[in-house]
């Protein structure tokens, strides 16, 4: 099985380990632009918010864990949905749809259960069809969504207090970004799910209702296991 390192791991996964990418044209080495060409920079080994830790109290502390802990679940179980979506689709022939899917893997302690639940979910909705599908999709996207800005809610206080230090630690204001980088993905997939009928489903608002009913234990479940 292939096992990305750390590095390839922080690429395929967040921008937010990038460095800004200068404004303007990019010139080549060596190539005529009207005038001296820029030289490309290699890419950091690592960020420096990778390489600290953070002085915090136990309730901000808490807080970090429970975020760290809810999203590598998360993510996680998106993972399986769209895989279990996947699977189903291919069994119904629908060859459009597999290859629409797409999906990240992070780790998380609660691997096994995740994985069954949410490849289960993905697996049914999209055996209901491409409308149920999107839906399961709609529904899922939609806490995460939110789960996210509460998130992101909930840290300011710590980035605001993080920012009046002498130097304050970068692992926070990158933990944010990344947040943000997530939210603005589910929001992505939520508008590309309505876009391809997930409204249509049969029964959209029963099956909308008890996925995002999963979703929230499943959220309350991962911030402290």
């Amino acid at each position: 099985m292939f096992r990305p390192t750390l590095r390839v791991s922080r690429a395929l996964s967040s921008h937010a380990y990038l460095p800004p990418t200068p404004k303007g044209p990019p010139t080549a080495p060596g190539a005529p632009a009207g005038g001296a060409a820029l030289p490309i920079s290699p890419q950091p080994e690592q960020h420096p918010g990778t390489t600290s830790s953070p002085s915090l109290t136990p309730e901000q502390r808490r807080l970090l864990e429970e975020i760290v802990r809810v999203d590598h679940a998360g993510e996680l179980g998106a993972n399986w949905i769209y895989r279990g979506q996947k699977w189903g689709s291919a069994v119904r022939g629908d060859g459009k749809t597999v290859g629409q899917v797409e999906h990240n893997v992070r780790p998380t302690a609660l691997y096994p259960v995740w994985q069954g639940l949410a490849w289960g979910m993905g697996a049914v909705t999209a055996l209901m069809g491409k409308e149920a599908a999107m839906a399961c999709t709609e529904a899922v996207e939609t806490v995460i969504g939110e789960h996210y800005d509460d998130q992101l809610r909930d840290l300011k206080p710590v980035l605001e207090e993080n920012a009046k230090k002498a130097n304050p630690d970068p692992s926070l204001p990158l933990l944010a970004n990344i947040l943000e980088e997530f939210r603005d993905d589910e929001l992505e997939h939520l508008d590309f799910a309505v876009e391809e009928g997930a409204l249509k489903a049969p029964g959209h608002s029963l099956l909308s209702a008890a996925i995002g009913a999963a979703c929230k234990i499943g959220i309350t479940v991962a911030q402290k296991v």
